[in-house]
């Protein structure tokens, strides 16, 4: 097993039928078809020892050779067509970890993370809160006051890095970047603690913390 930085690719060997023969170019067809041409994405899931579920998100990669459409005219089943699936990032991923605090939790947040590697988190801000700042791992990020029932979503990731209100207008010119990601540890779940700040608030205030999930090998 290689170290891979680049697109992963699955290759299946698939076997269809048995079918009916009066069934079987139907099939054959839909089968094909379901597999696109190389646009359309799918969502390939493995199911891995523990019973959880990682998945990649894929698109068909290979050359797709005639299906032999005399033995599905005639006897109605196709052993095997092998394809290729490309997945446009290395990572294998499970559903996001999301957690919401409440303004009586801001002392005690954390959240637990199955991650392998190091991730950037997507943040929802409900006011009122005033003059709120945020971080993990030593890094607080100082934010403006954020109205009642106004909802801000904050995009950490650098290469997406963005805030907006509840209007939708941009104001990532008004903070920061984050410069620290929630770890990961590849030999188990970890619990971060999230530093919440904040004065003014009530019981609608909240904070949304929502984690991708990577990890290097689908099993």
């Amino acid at each position: 097993m290689d170290r891979n930085d680049g697109p992963n690719y699955i290759g299946l060997v698939c076997k269809l039928g048995p079918v009916p023969k009066s069934d079987g170019l139907a099939l054959g067809k839909l089968w094909r078809h379901s597999l696109g041409r190389g646009k359309e994405i799918h969502r390939y899931w493995s199911i891995t020892e523990t019973g959880g579920e990682k998945f990649q998100d894929v698109r068909l990669n290979s050359k797709l050779e005639p299906l032999n459409l005399t033995m599905l005219k005639d006897v109605g089943w196709i052993q095997e067509d092998p394809v290729s699936l490309r997945s446009d990032e290395t990572w294998w991923r499970k559903r996001p970890a999301i957690k919401t605090f409440r303004a009586v939790d801001f002392a005690t947040a954390s959240i637990e993370s199955e991650s392998d590697e190091a991730v950037w988190p997507h943040i929802v801000i409900t006011g009122p809160i005033t003059l709120p700042k945020i971080g993990w791992q030593g890094e607080l990020v100082p934010l403006p006051t954020i109205a009642a029932g106004d909802v801000w979503t904050i995009e950490t990731d650098p290469n997406w890095f963005s805030i907006k209100d509840g209007a939708g207008n941009d104001r990532s010119w008004i903070a920061r970047a984050w410069y620290k990601q929630i770890p990961g540890d590849p030999d188990g779940p970890i619990t971060v603690p999230i530093t919440i700040q904040g004065s003014g608030t009530n019981t609608n205030t909240s904070v949304k913390v929502t984690l991708p999930q990577l990890f290097r090998e689908g099993f």
